[in-house]
């Protein structure tokens, strides 16, 4: 199948984050138009995200761990890897993540990792939906019946639900369901008013199942990924336990997780305005909010987005993130939990990029290669130790 000079060029563009808001909707309408189009990505992005790690690897902290390694390889491929910069032609990265796949990493593996653990599988879509009865429905592993909610219909996919296939109006007061997506789970939602929801593991959505008044509110405990329906007389309010984002039509990441030493939000596109006690902050795109739950500091700062929305695709991805965070991110997608043998290997530094439905051997493996720690699974503990 032939493919234009443009549209790979357009691929790349949206593999490394760069394309526009415009420029990704016509890569995903050429994304739709058929099956072909679809199985080309596929195998492109699977060498991009390989070679795109492999191009990373020199931000990742130079411990010494790294640099044996680094040595080790000095006579091999590691030598043209080093090269590689972020600035790479895209076909120059797709080749070296095609040949990095086929068998210069598979003989650097630490065997400590993939042969002696049991194997630890990914999350899946899963979630359970509260109705305002307190019936609660299983969601996630079948194309379920269409769910009634005092008569108002809920659309009940495998992968999402459904509230805006509006077949009559609910009366009296307003009705709330809770969507709850456990460790290990993401789930799609489609609101009432068409807006679209991405919630991640260990997360709650409370919602009304129509909206009606002045504003459309919502209450979340976790992390989601909103895309707005665009209402300028009813505006669009996510409210945490510790601040409010208000928008009209936006899309913006807000992670709120109650454990968390933080809370972050993140806009891609559109305005938001934070709102915390006398914190009022307006984030364009680009800008990240973080508040610090313990004092309520907070800064707000320019971020390269695509390290905090990413989940939403499909792709982990760490940006210098300490292995305690990384732990907690990895932990609450694969239903495992990370024991720190020191407290200063918390504080190791590590980034690169995964698609979130390998295992997580293939993940831990990557990262003991590069940083000075060894990993241990022991059934739903996995052991983090000093080299």
């Amino acid at each position: 199948m032939a493919i234009s000079d443009y549209m790979e060029d357009l691929i790349y563009r949206v593999l490394a984050g760069e394309a526009s808001v415009e420029e990704r909707e016509e890569f995903e309408a050429w994304l739709r138009k058929n099956d072909e189009h679809r199985v080309f990505f596929e195998k492109i992005e699977r060498a991009w995200y390989t070679g795109k790690y492999v191009a990373r690897w020199k931000n990742v902290e130079m411990s010494a761990a790294w640099k044996a390694v680094e040595h080790g390889r000095e006579q091999r491929q590691r030598r043209q890897f080093r090269r590689i910069g972020w600035s790479v032609a895209a076909s120059v990265a797709v080749l070296i993540g095609i040949t990095w796949l086929m068998g210069s990493w598979e003989e650097e593996i630490p065997s400590s990792v993939v042969t002696q653990s049991p194997v630890v599988k990914p999350g899946e879509s899963k979630a359970r939906l509260v109705l305002s009865s307190g019936f609660e429905v299983e969601l996630g592993c079948t194309n379920g019946d269409t769910i009634r909610e005092k008569g108002f219909p809920i659309l009940n996919g495998k992968e999402y639900i459904d509230y805006s296939k509006q077949e009559n109006s609910l009366q009296g007061d307003v009705v709330y369901n809770e969507l709850i997506v456990p460790s290990g789970g993401e789930y799609q939602l489609v609101l009432a008013d068409r807006t679209v929801v991405y919630m991640n593991s260990e997360s709650r959505l409370k919602y009304p199942v129509m909206f009606s008044g002045k504003d459309r509110m919502v209450e979340l405990e976790g992390e989601a990924y909103f895309e707005v329906s665009k209402d300028e007389e009813h505006p669009f309010i996510v409210r945490t336990e510790r601040l409010d984002v208000m928008v009209l039509g936006t899309g913006f990441n807000v992670m709120a997780y109650k454990q968390d030493p933080r809370t972050e939000v993140t806009l891609v596109k559109g305005k938001v305005d934070v709102k915390s006690g006398k914190i009022n902050e307006i984030l364009t795109p680009s800008r990240q909010f973080v508040m610090n739950n313990e004092n309520r500091e907070y800064e707000v700062k320019t971020v390269n987005v695509a390290t905090y929305v990413d989940w939403k695709d499909g792709v982990l991805n760490f940006d210098g993130m300490s292995l305690e965070e990384l732990g907690d991110k990895l932990g609450r997608w694969y239903e495992v939990k990370f024991f720190f043998a020191k407290e200063n290997l918390k504080r190791l530094k590590f980034s690169g990029a995964f698609k979130k439905y390998n295992e997580i051997g293939y993940i831990l493996s990557l990262i003991e290669a590069t940083t000075d720690v060894t990993f241990k699974i022991n059934k739903d503990v996995i052991v983090v130790n000093e080299k």
